[in-house]
C-alpha cells in the first residue's frame, strides 16, 4: 500500500513540474539569401556570413518542420539581430557558441518567400567544429 501512494505521489509531483514549465518565446527572421548560407553538400544546415569557423566552431541552423501557415506579429532581420547581439563584438567576430546557447532558448523560424507561397521553417541552432 505504502508503495502505491509513493508511486501515485511521485507521478503527481513530475506532472505539475511539466505543467510549470515555461513555453518558449518564438522568433521570426526572414530568410536573407545574402546572410545566410546554404550548401549542396549540407542543404539541412543554414550558415551565417558572421561565423567565425574554422577550430572555434561556426554557428549554424538546422532545418526542421516547414510550415506554411503560421501568422507572426514580426519578422526581424537575422542580421541585424545577431550583429545587435552582445555575441557580436566590435572586431566584428561572431562568438558562435555563445549565440548557439542564445537561439536554442526559443522557437526560431526563418521565413522565406518565394512567388507562389511564403514558408516558415522550423529551425535549431547547433555548432559545428572543422
Amino acid at each position: 500500500m505504502k508503495t502505491v501512494i509513493i508511486i501515485l505521489l511521485s507521478l503527481i509531483s513530475t506532472s505539475k513540474l511539466k505543467a510549470q514549465e515555461k513555453p518558449k518565446d518564438t522568433l521570426f527572421f526572414k530568410y536573407d539569401k545574402t546572410y545566410i548560407n546554404a550548401y549542396v553538400e549540407i542543404p539541412s544546415h543554414f550558415y551565417l556570413d558572421d561565423s567565425s569557423g574554422g577550430n572555434n566552431g561556426s554557428f549554424f541552423f538546422k532545418k526542421g518542420e516547414v510550415k506554411n501557415n503560421l501568422n507572426p506579429k514580426k519578422i526581424l532581420s537575422l542580421k541585424k539581430y545577431v550583429r545587435s547581439s552582445k555575441f557580436y563584438d566590435k572586431n566584428k567576430k561572431l562568438e558562435d557558441q555563445k549565440l548557439a546557447a542564445l537561439f536554442s532558448n526559443y522557437v526560431v523560424f526563418l521565413v522565406k518567400n518565394s512567388t507562389k507561397k511564403t514558408e516558415y521553417i522550423h529551425v535549431e541552432s547547433g555548432i559545428e567544429i572543422e
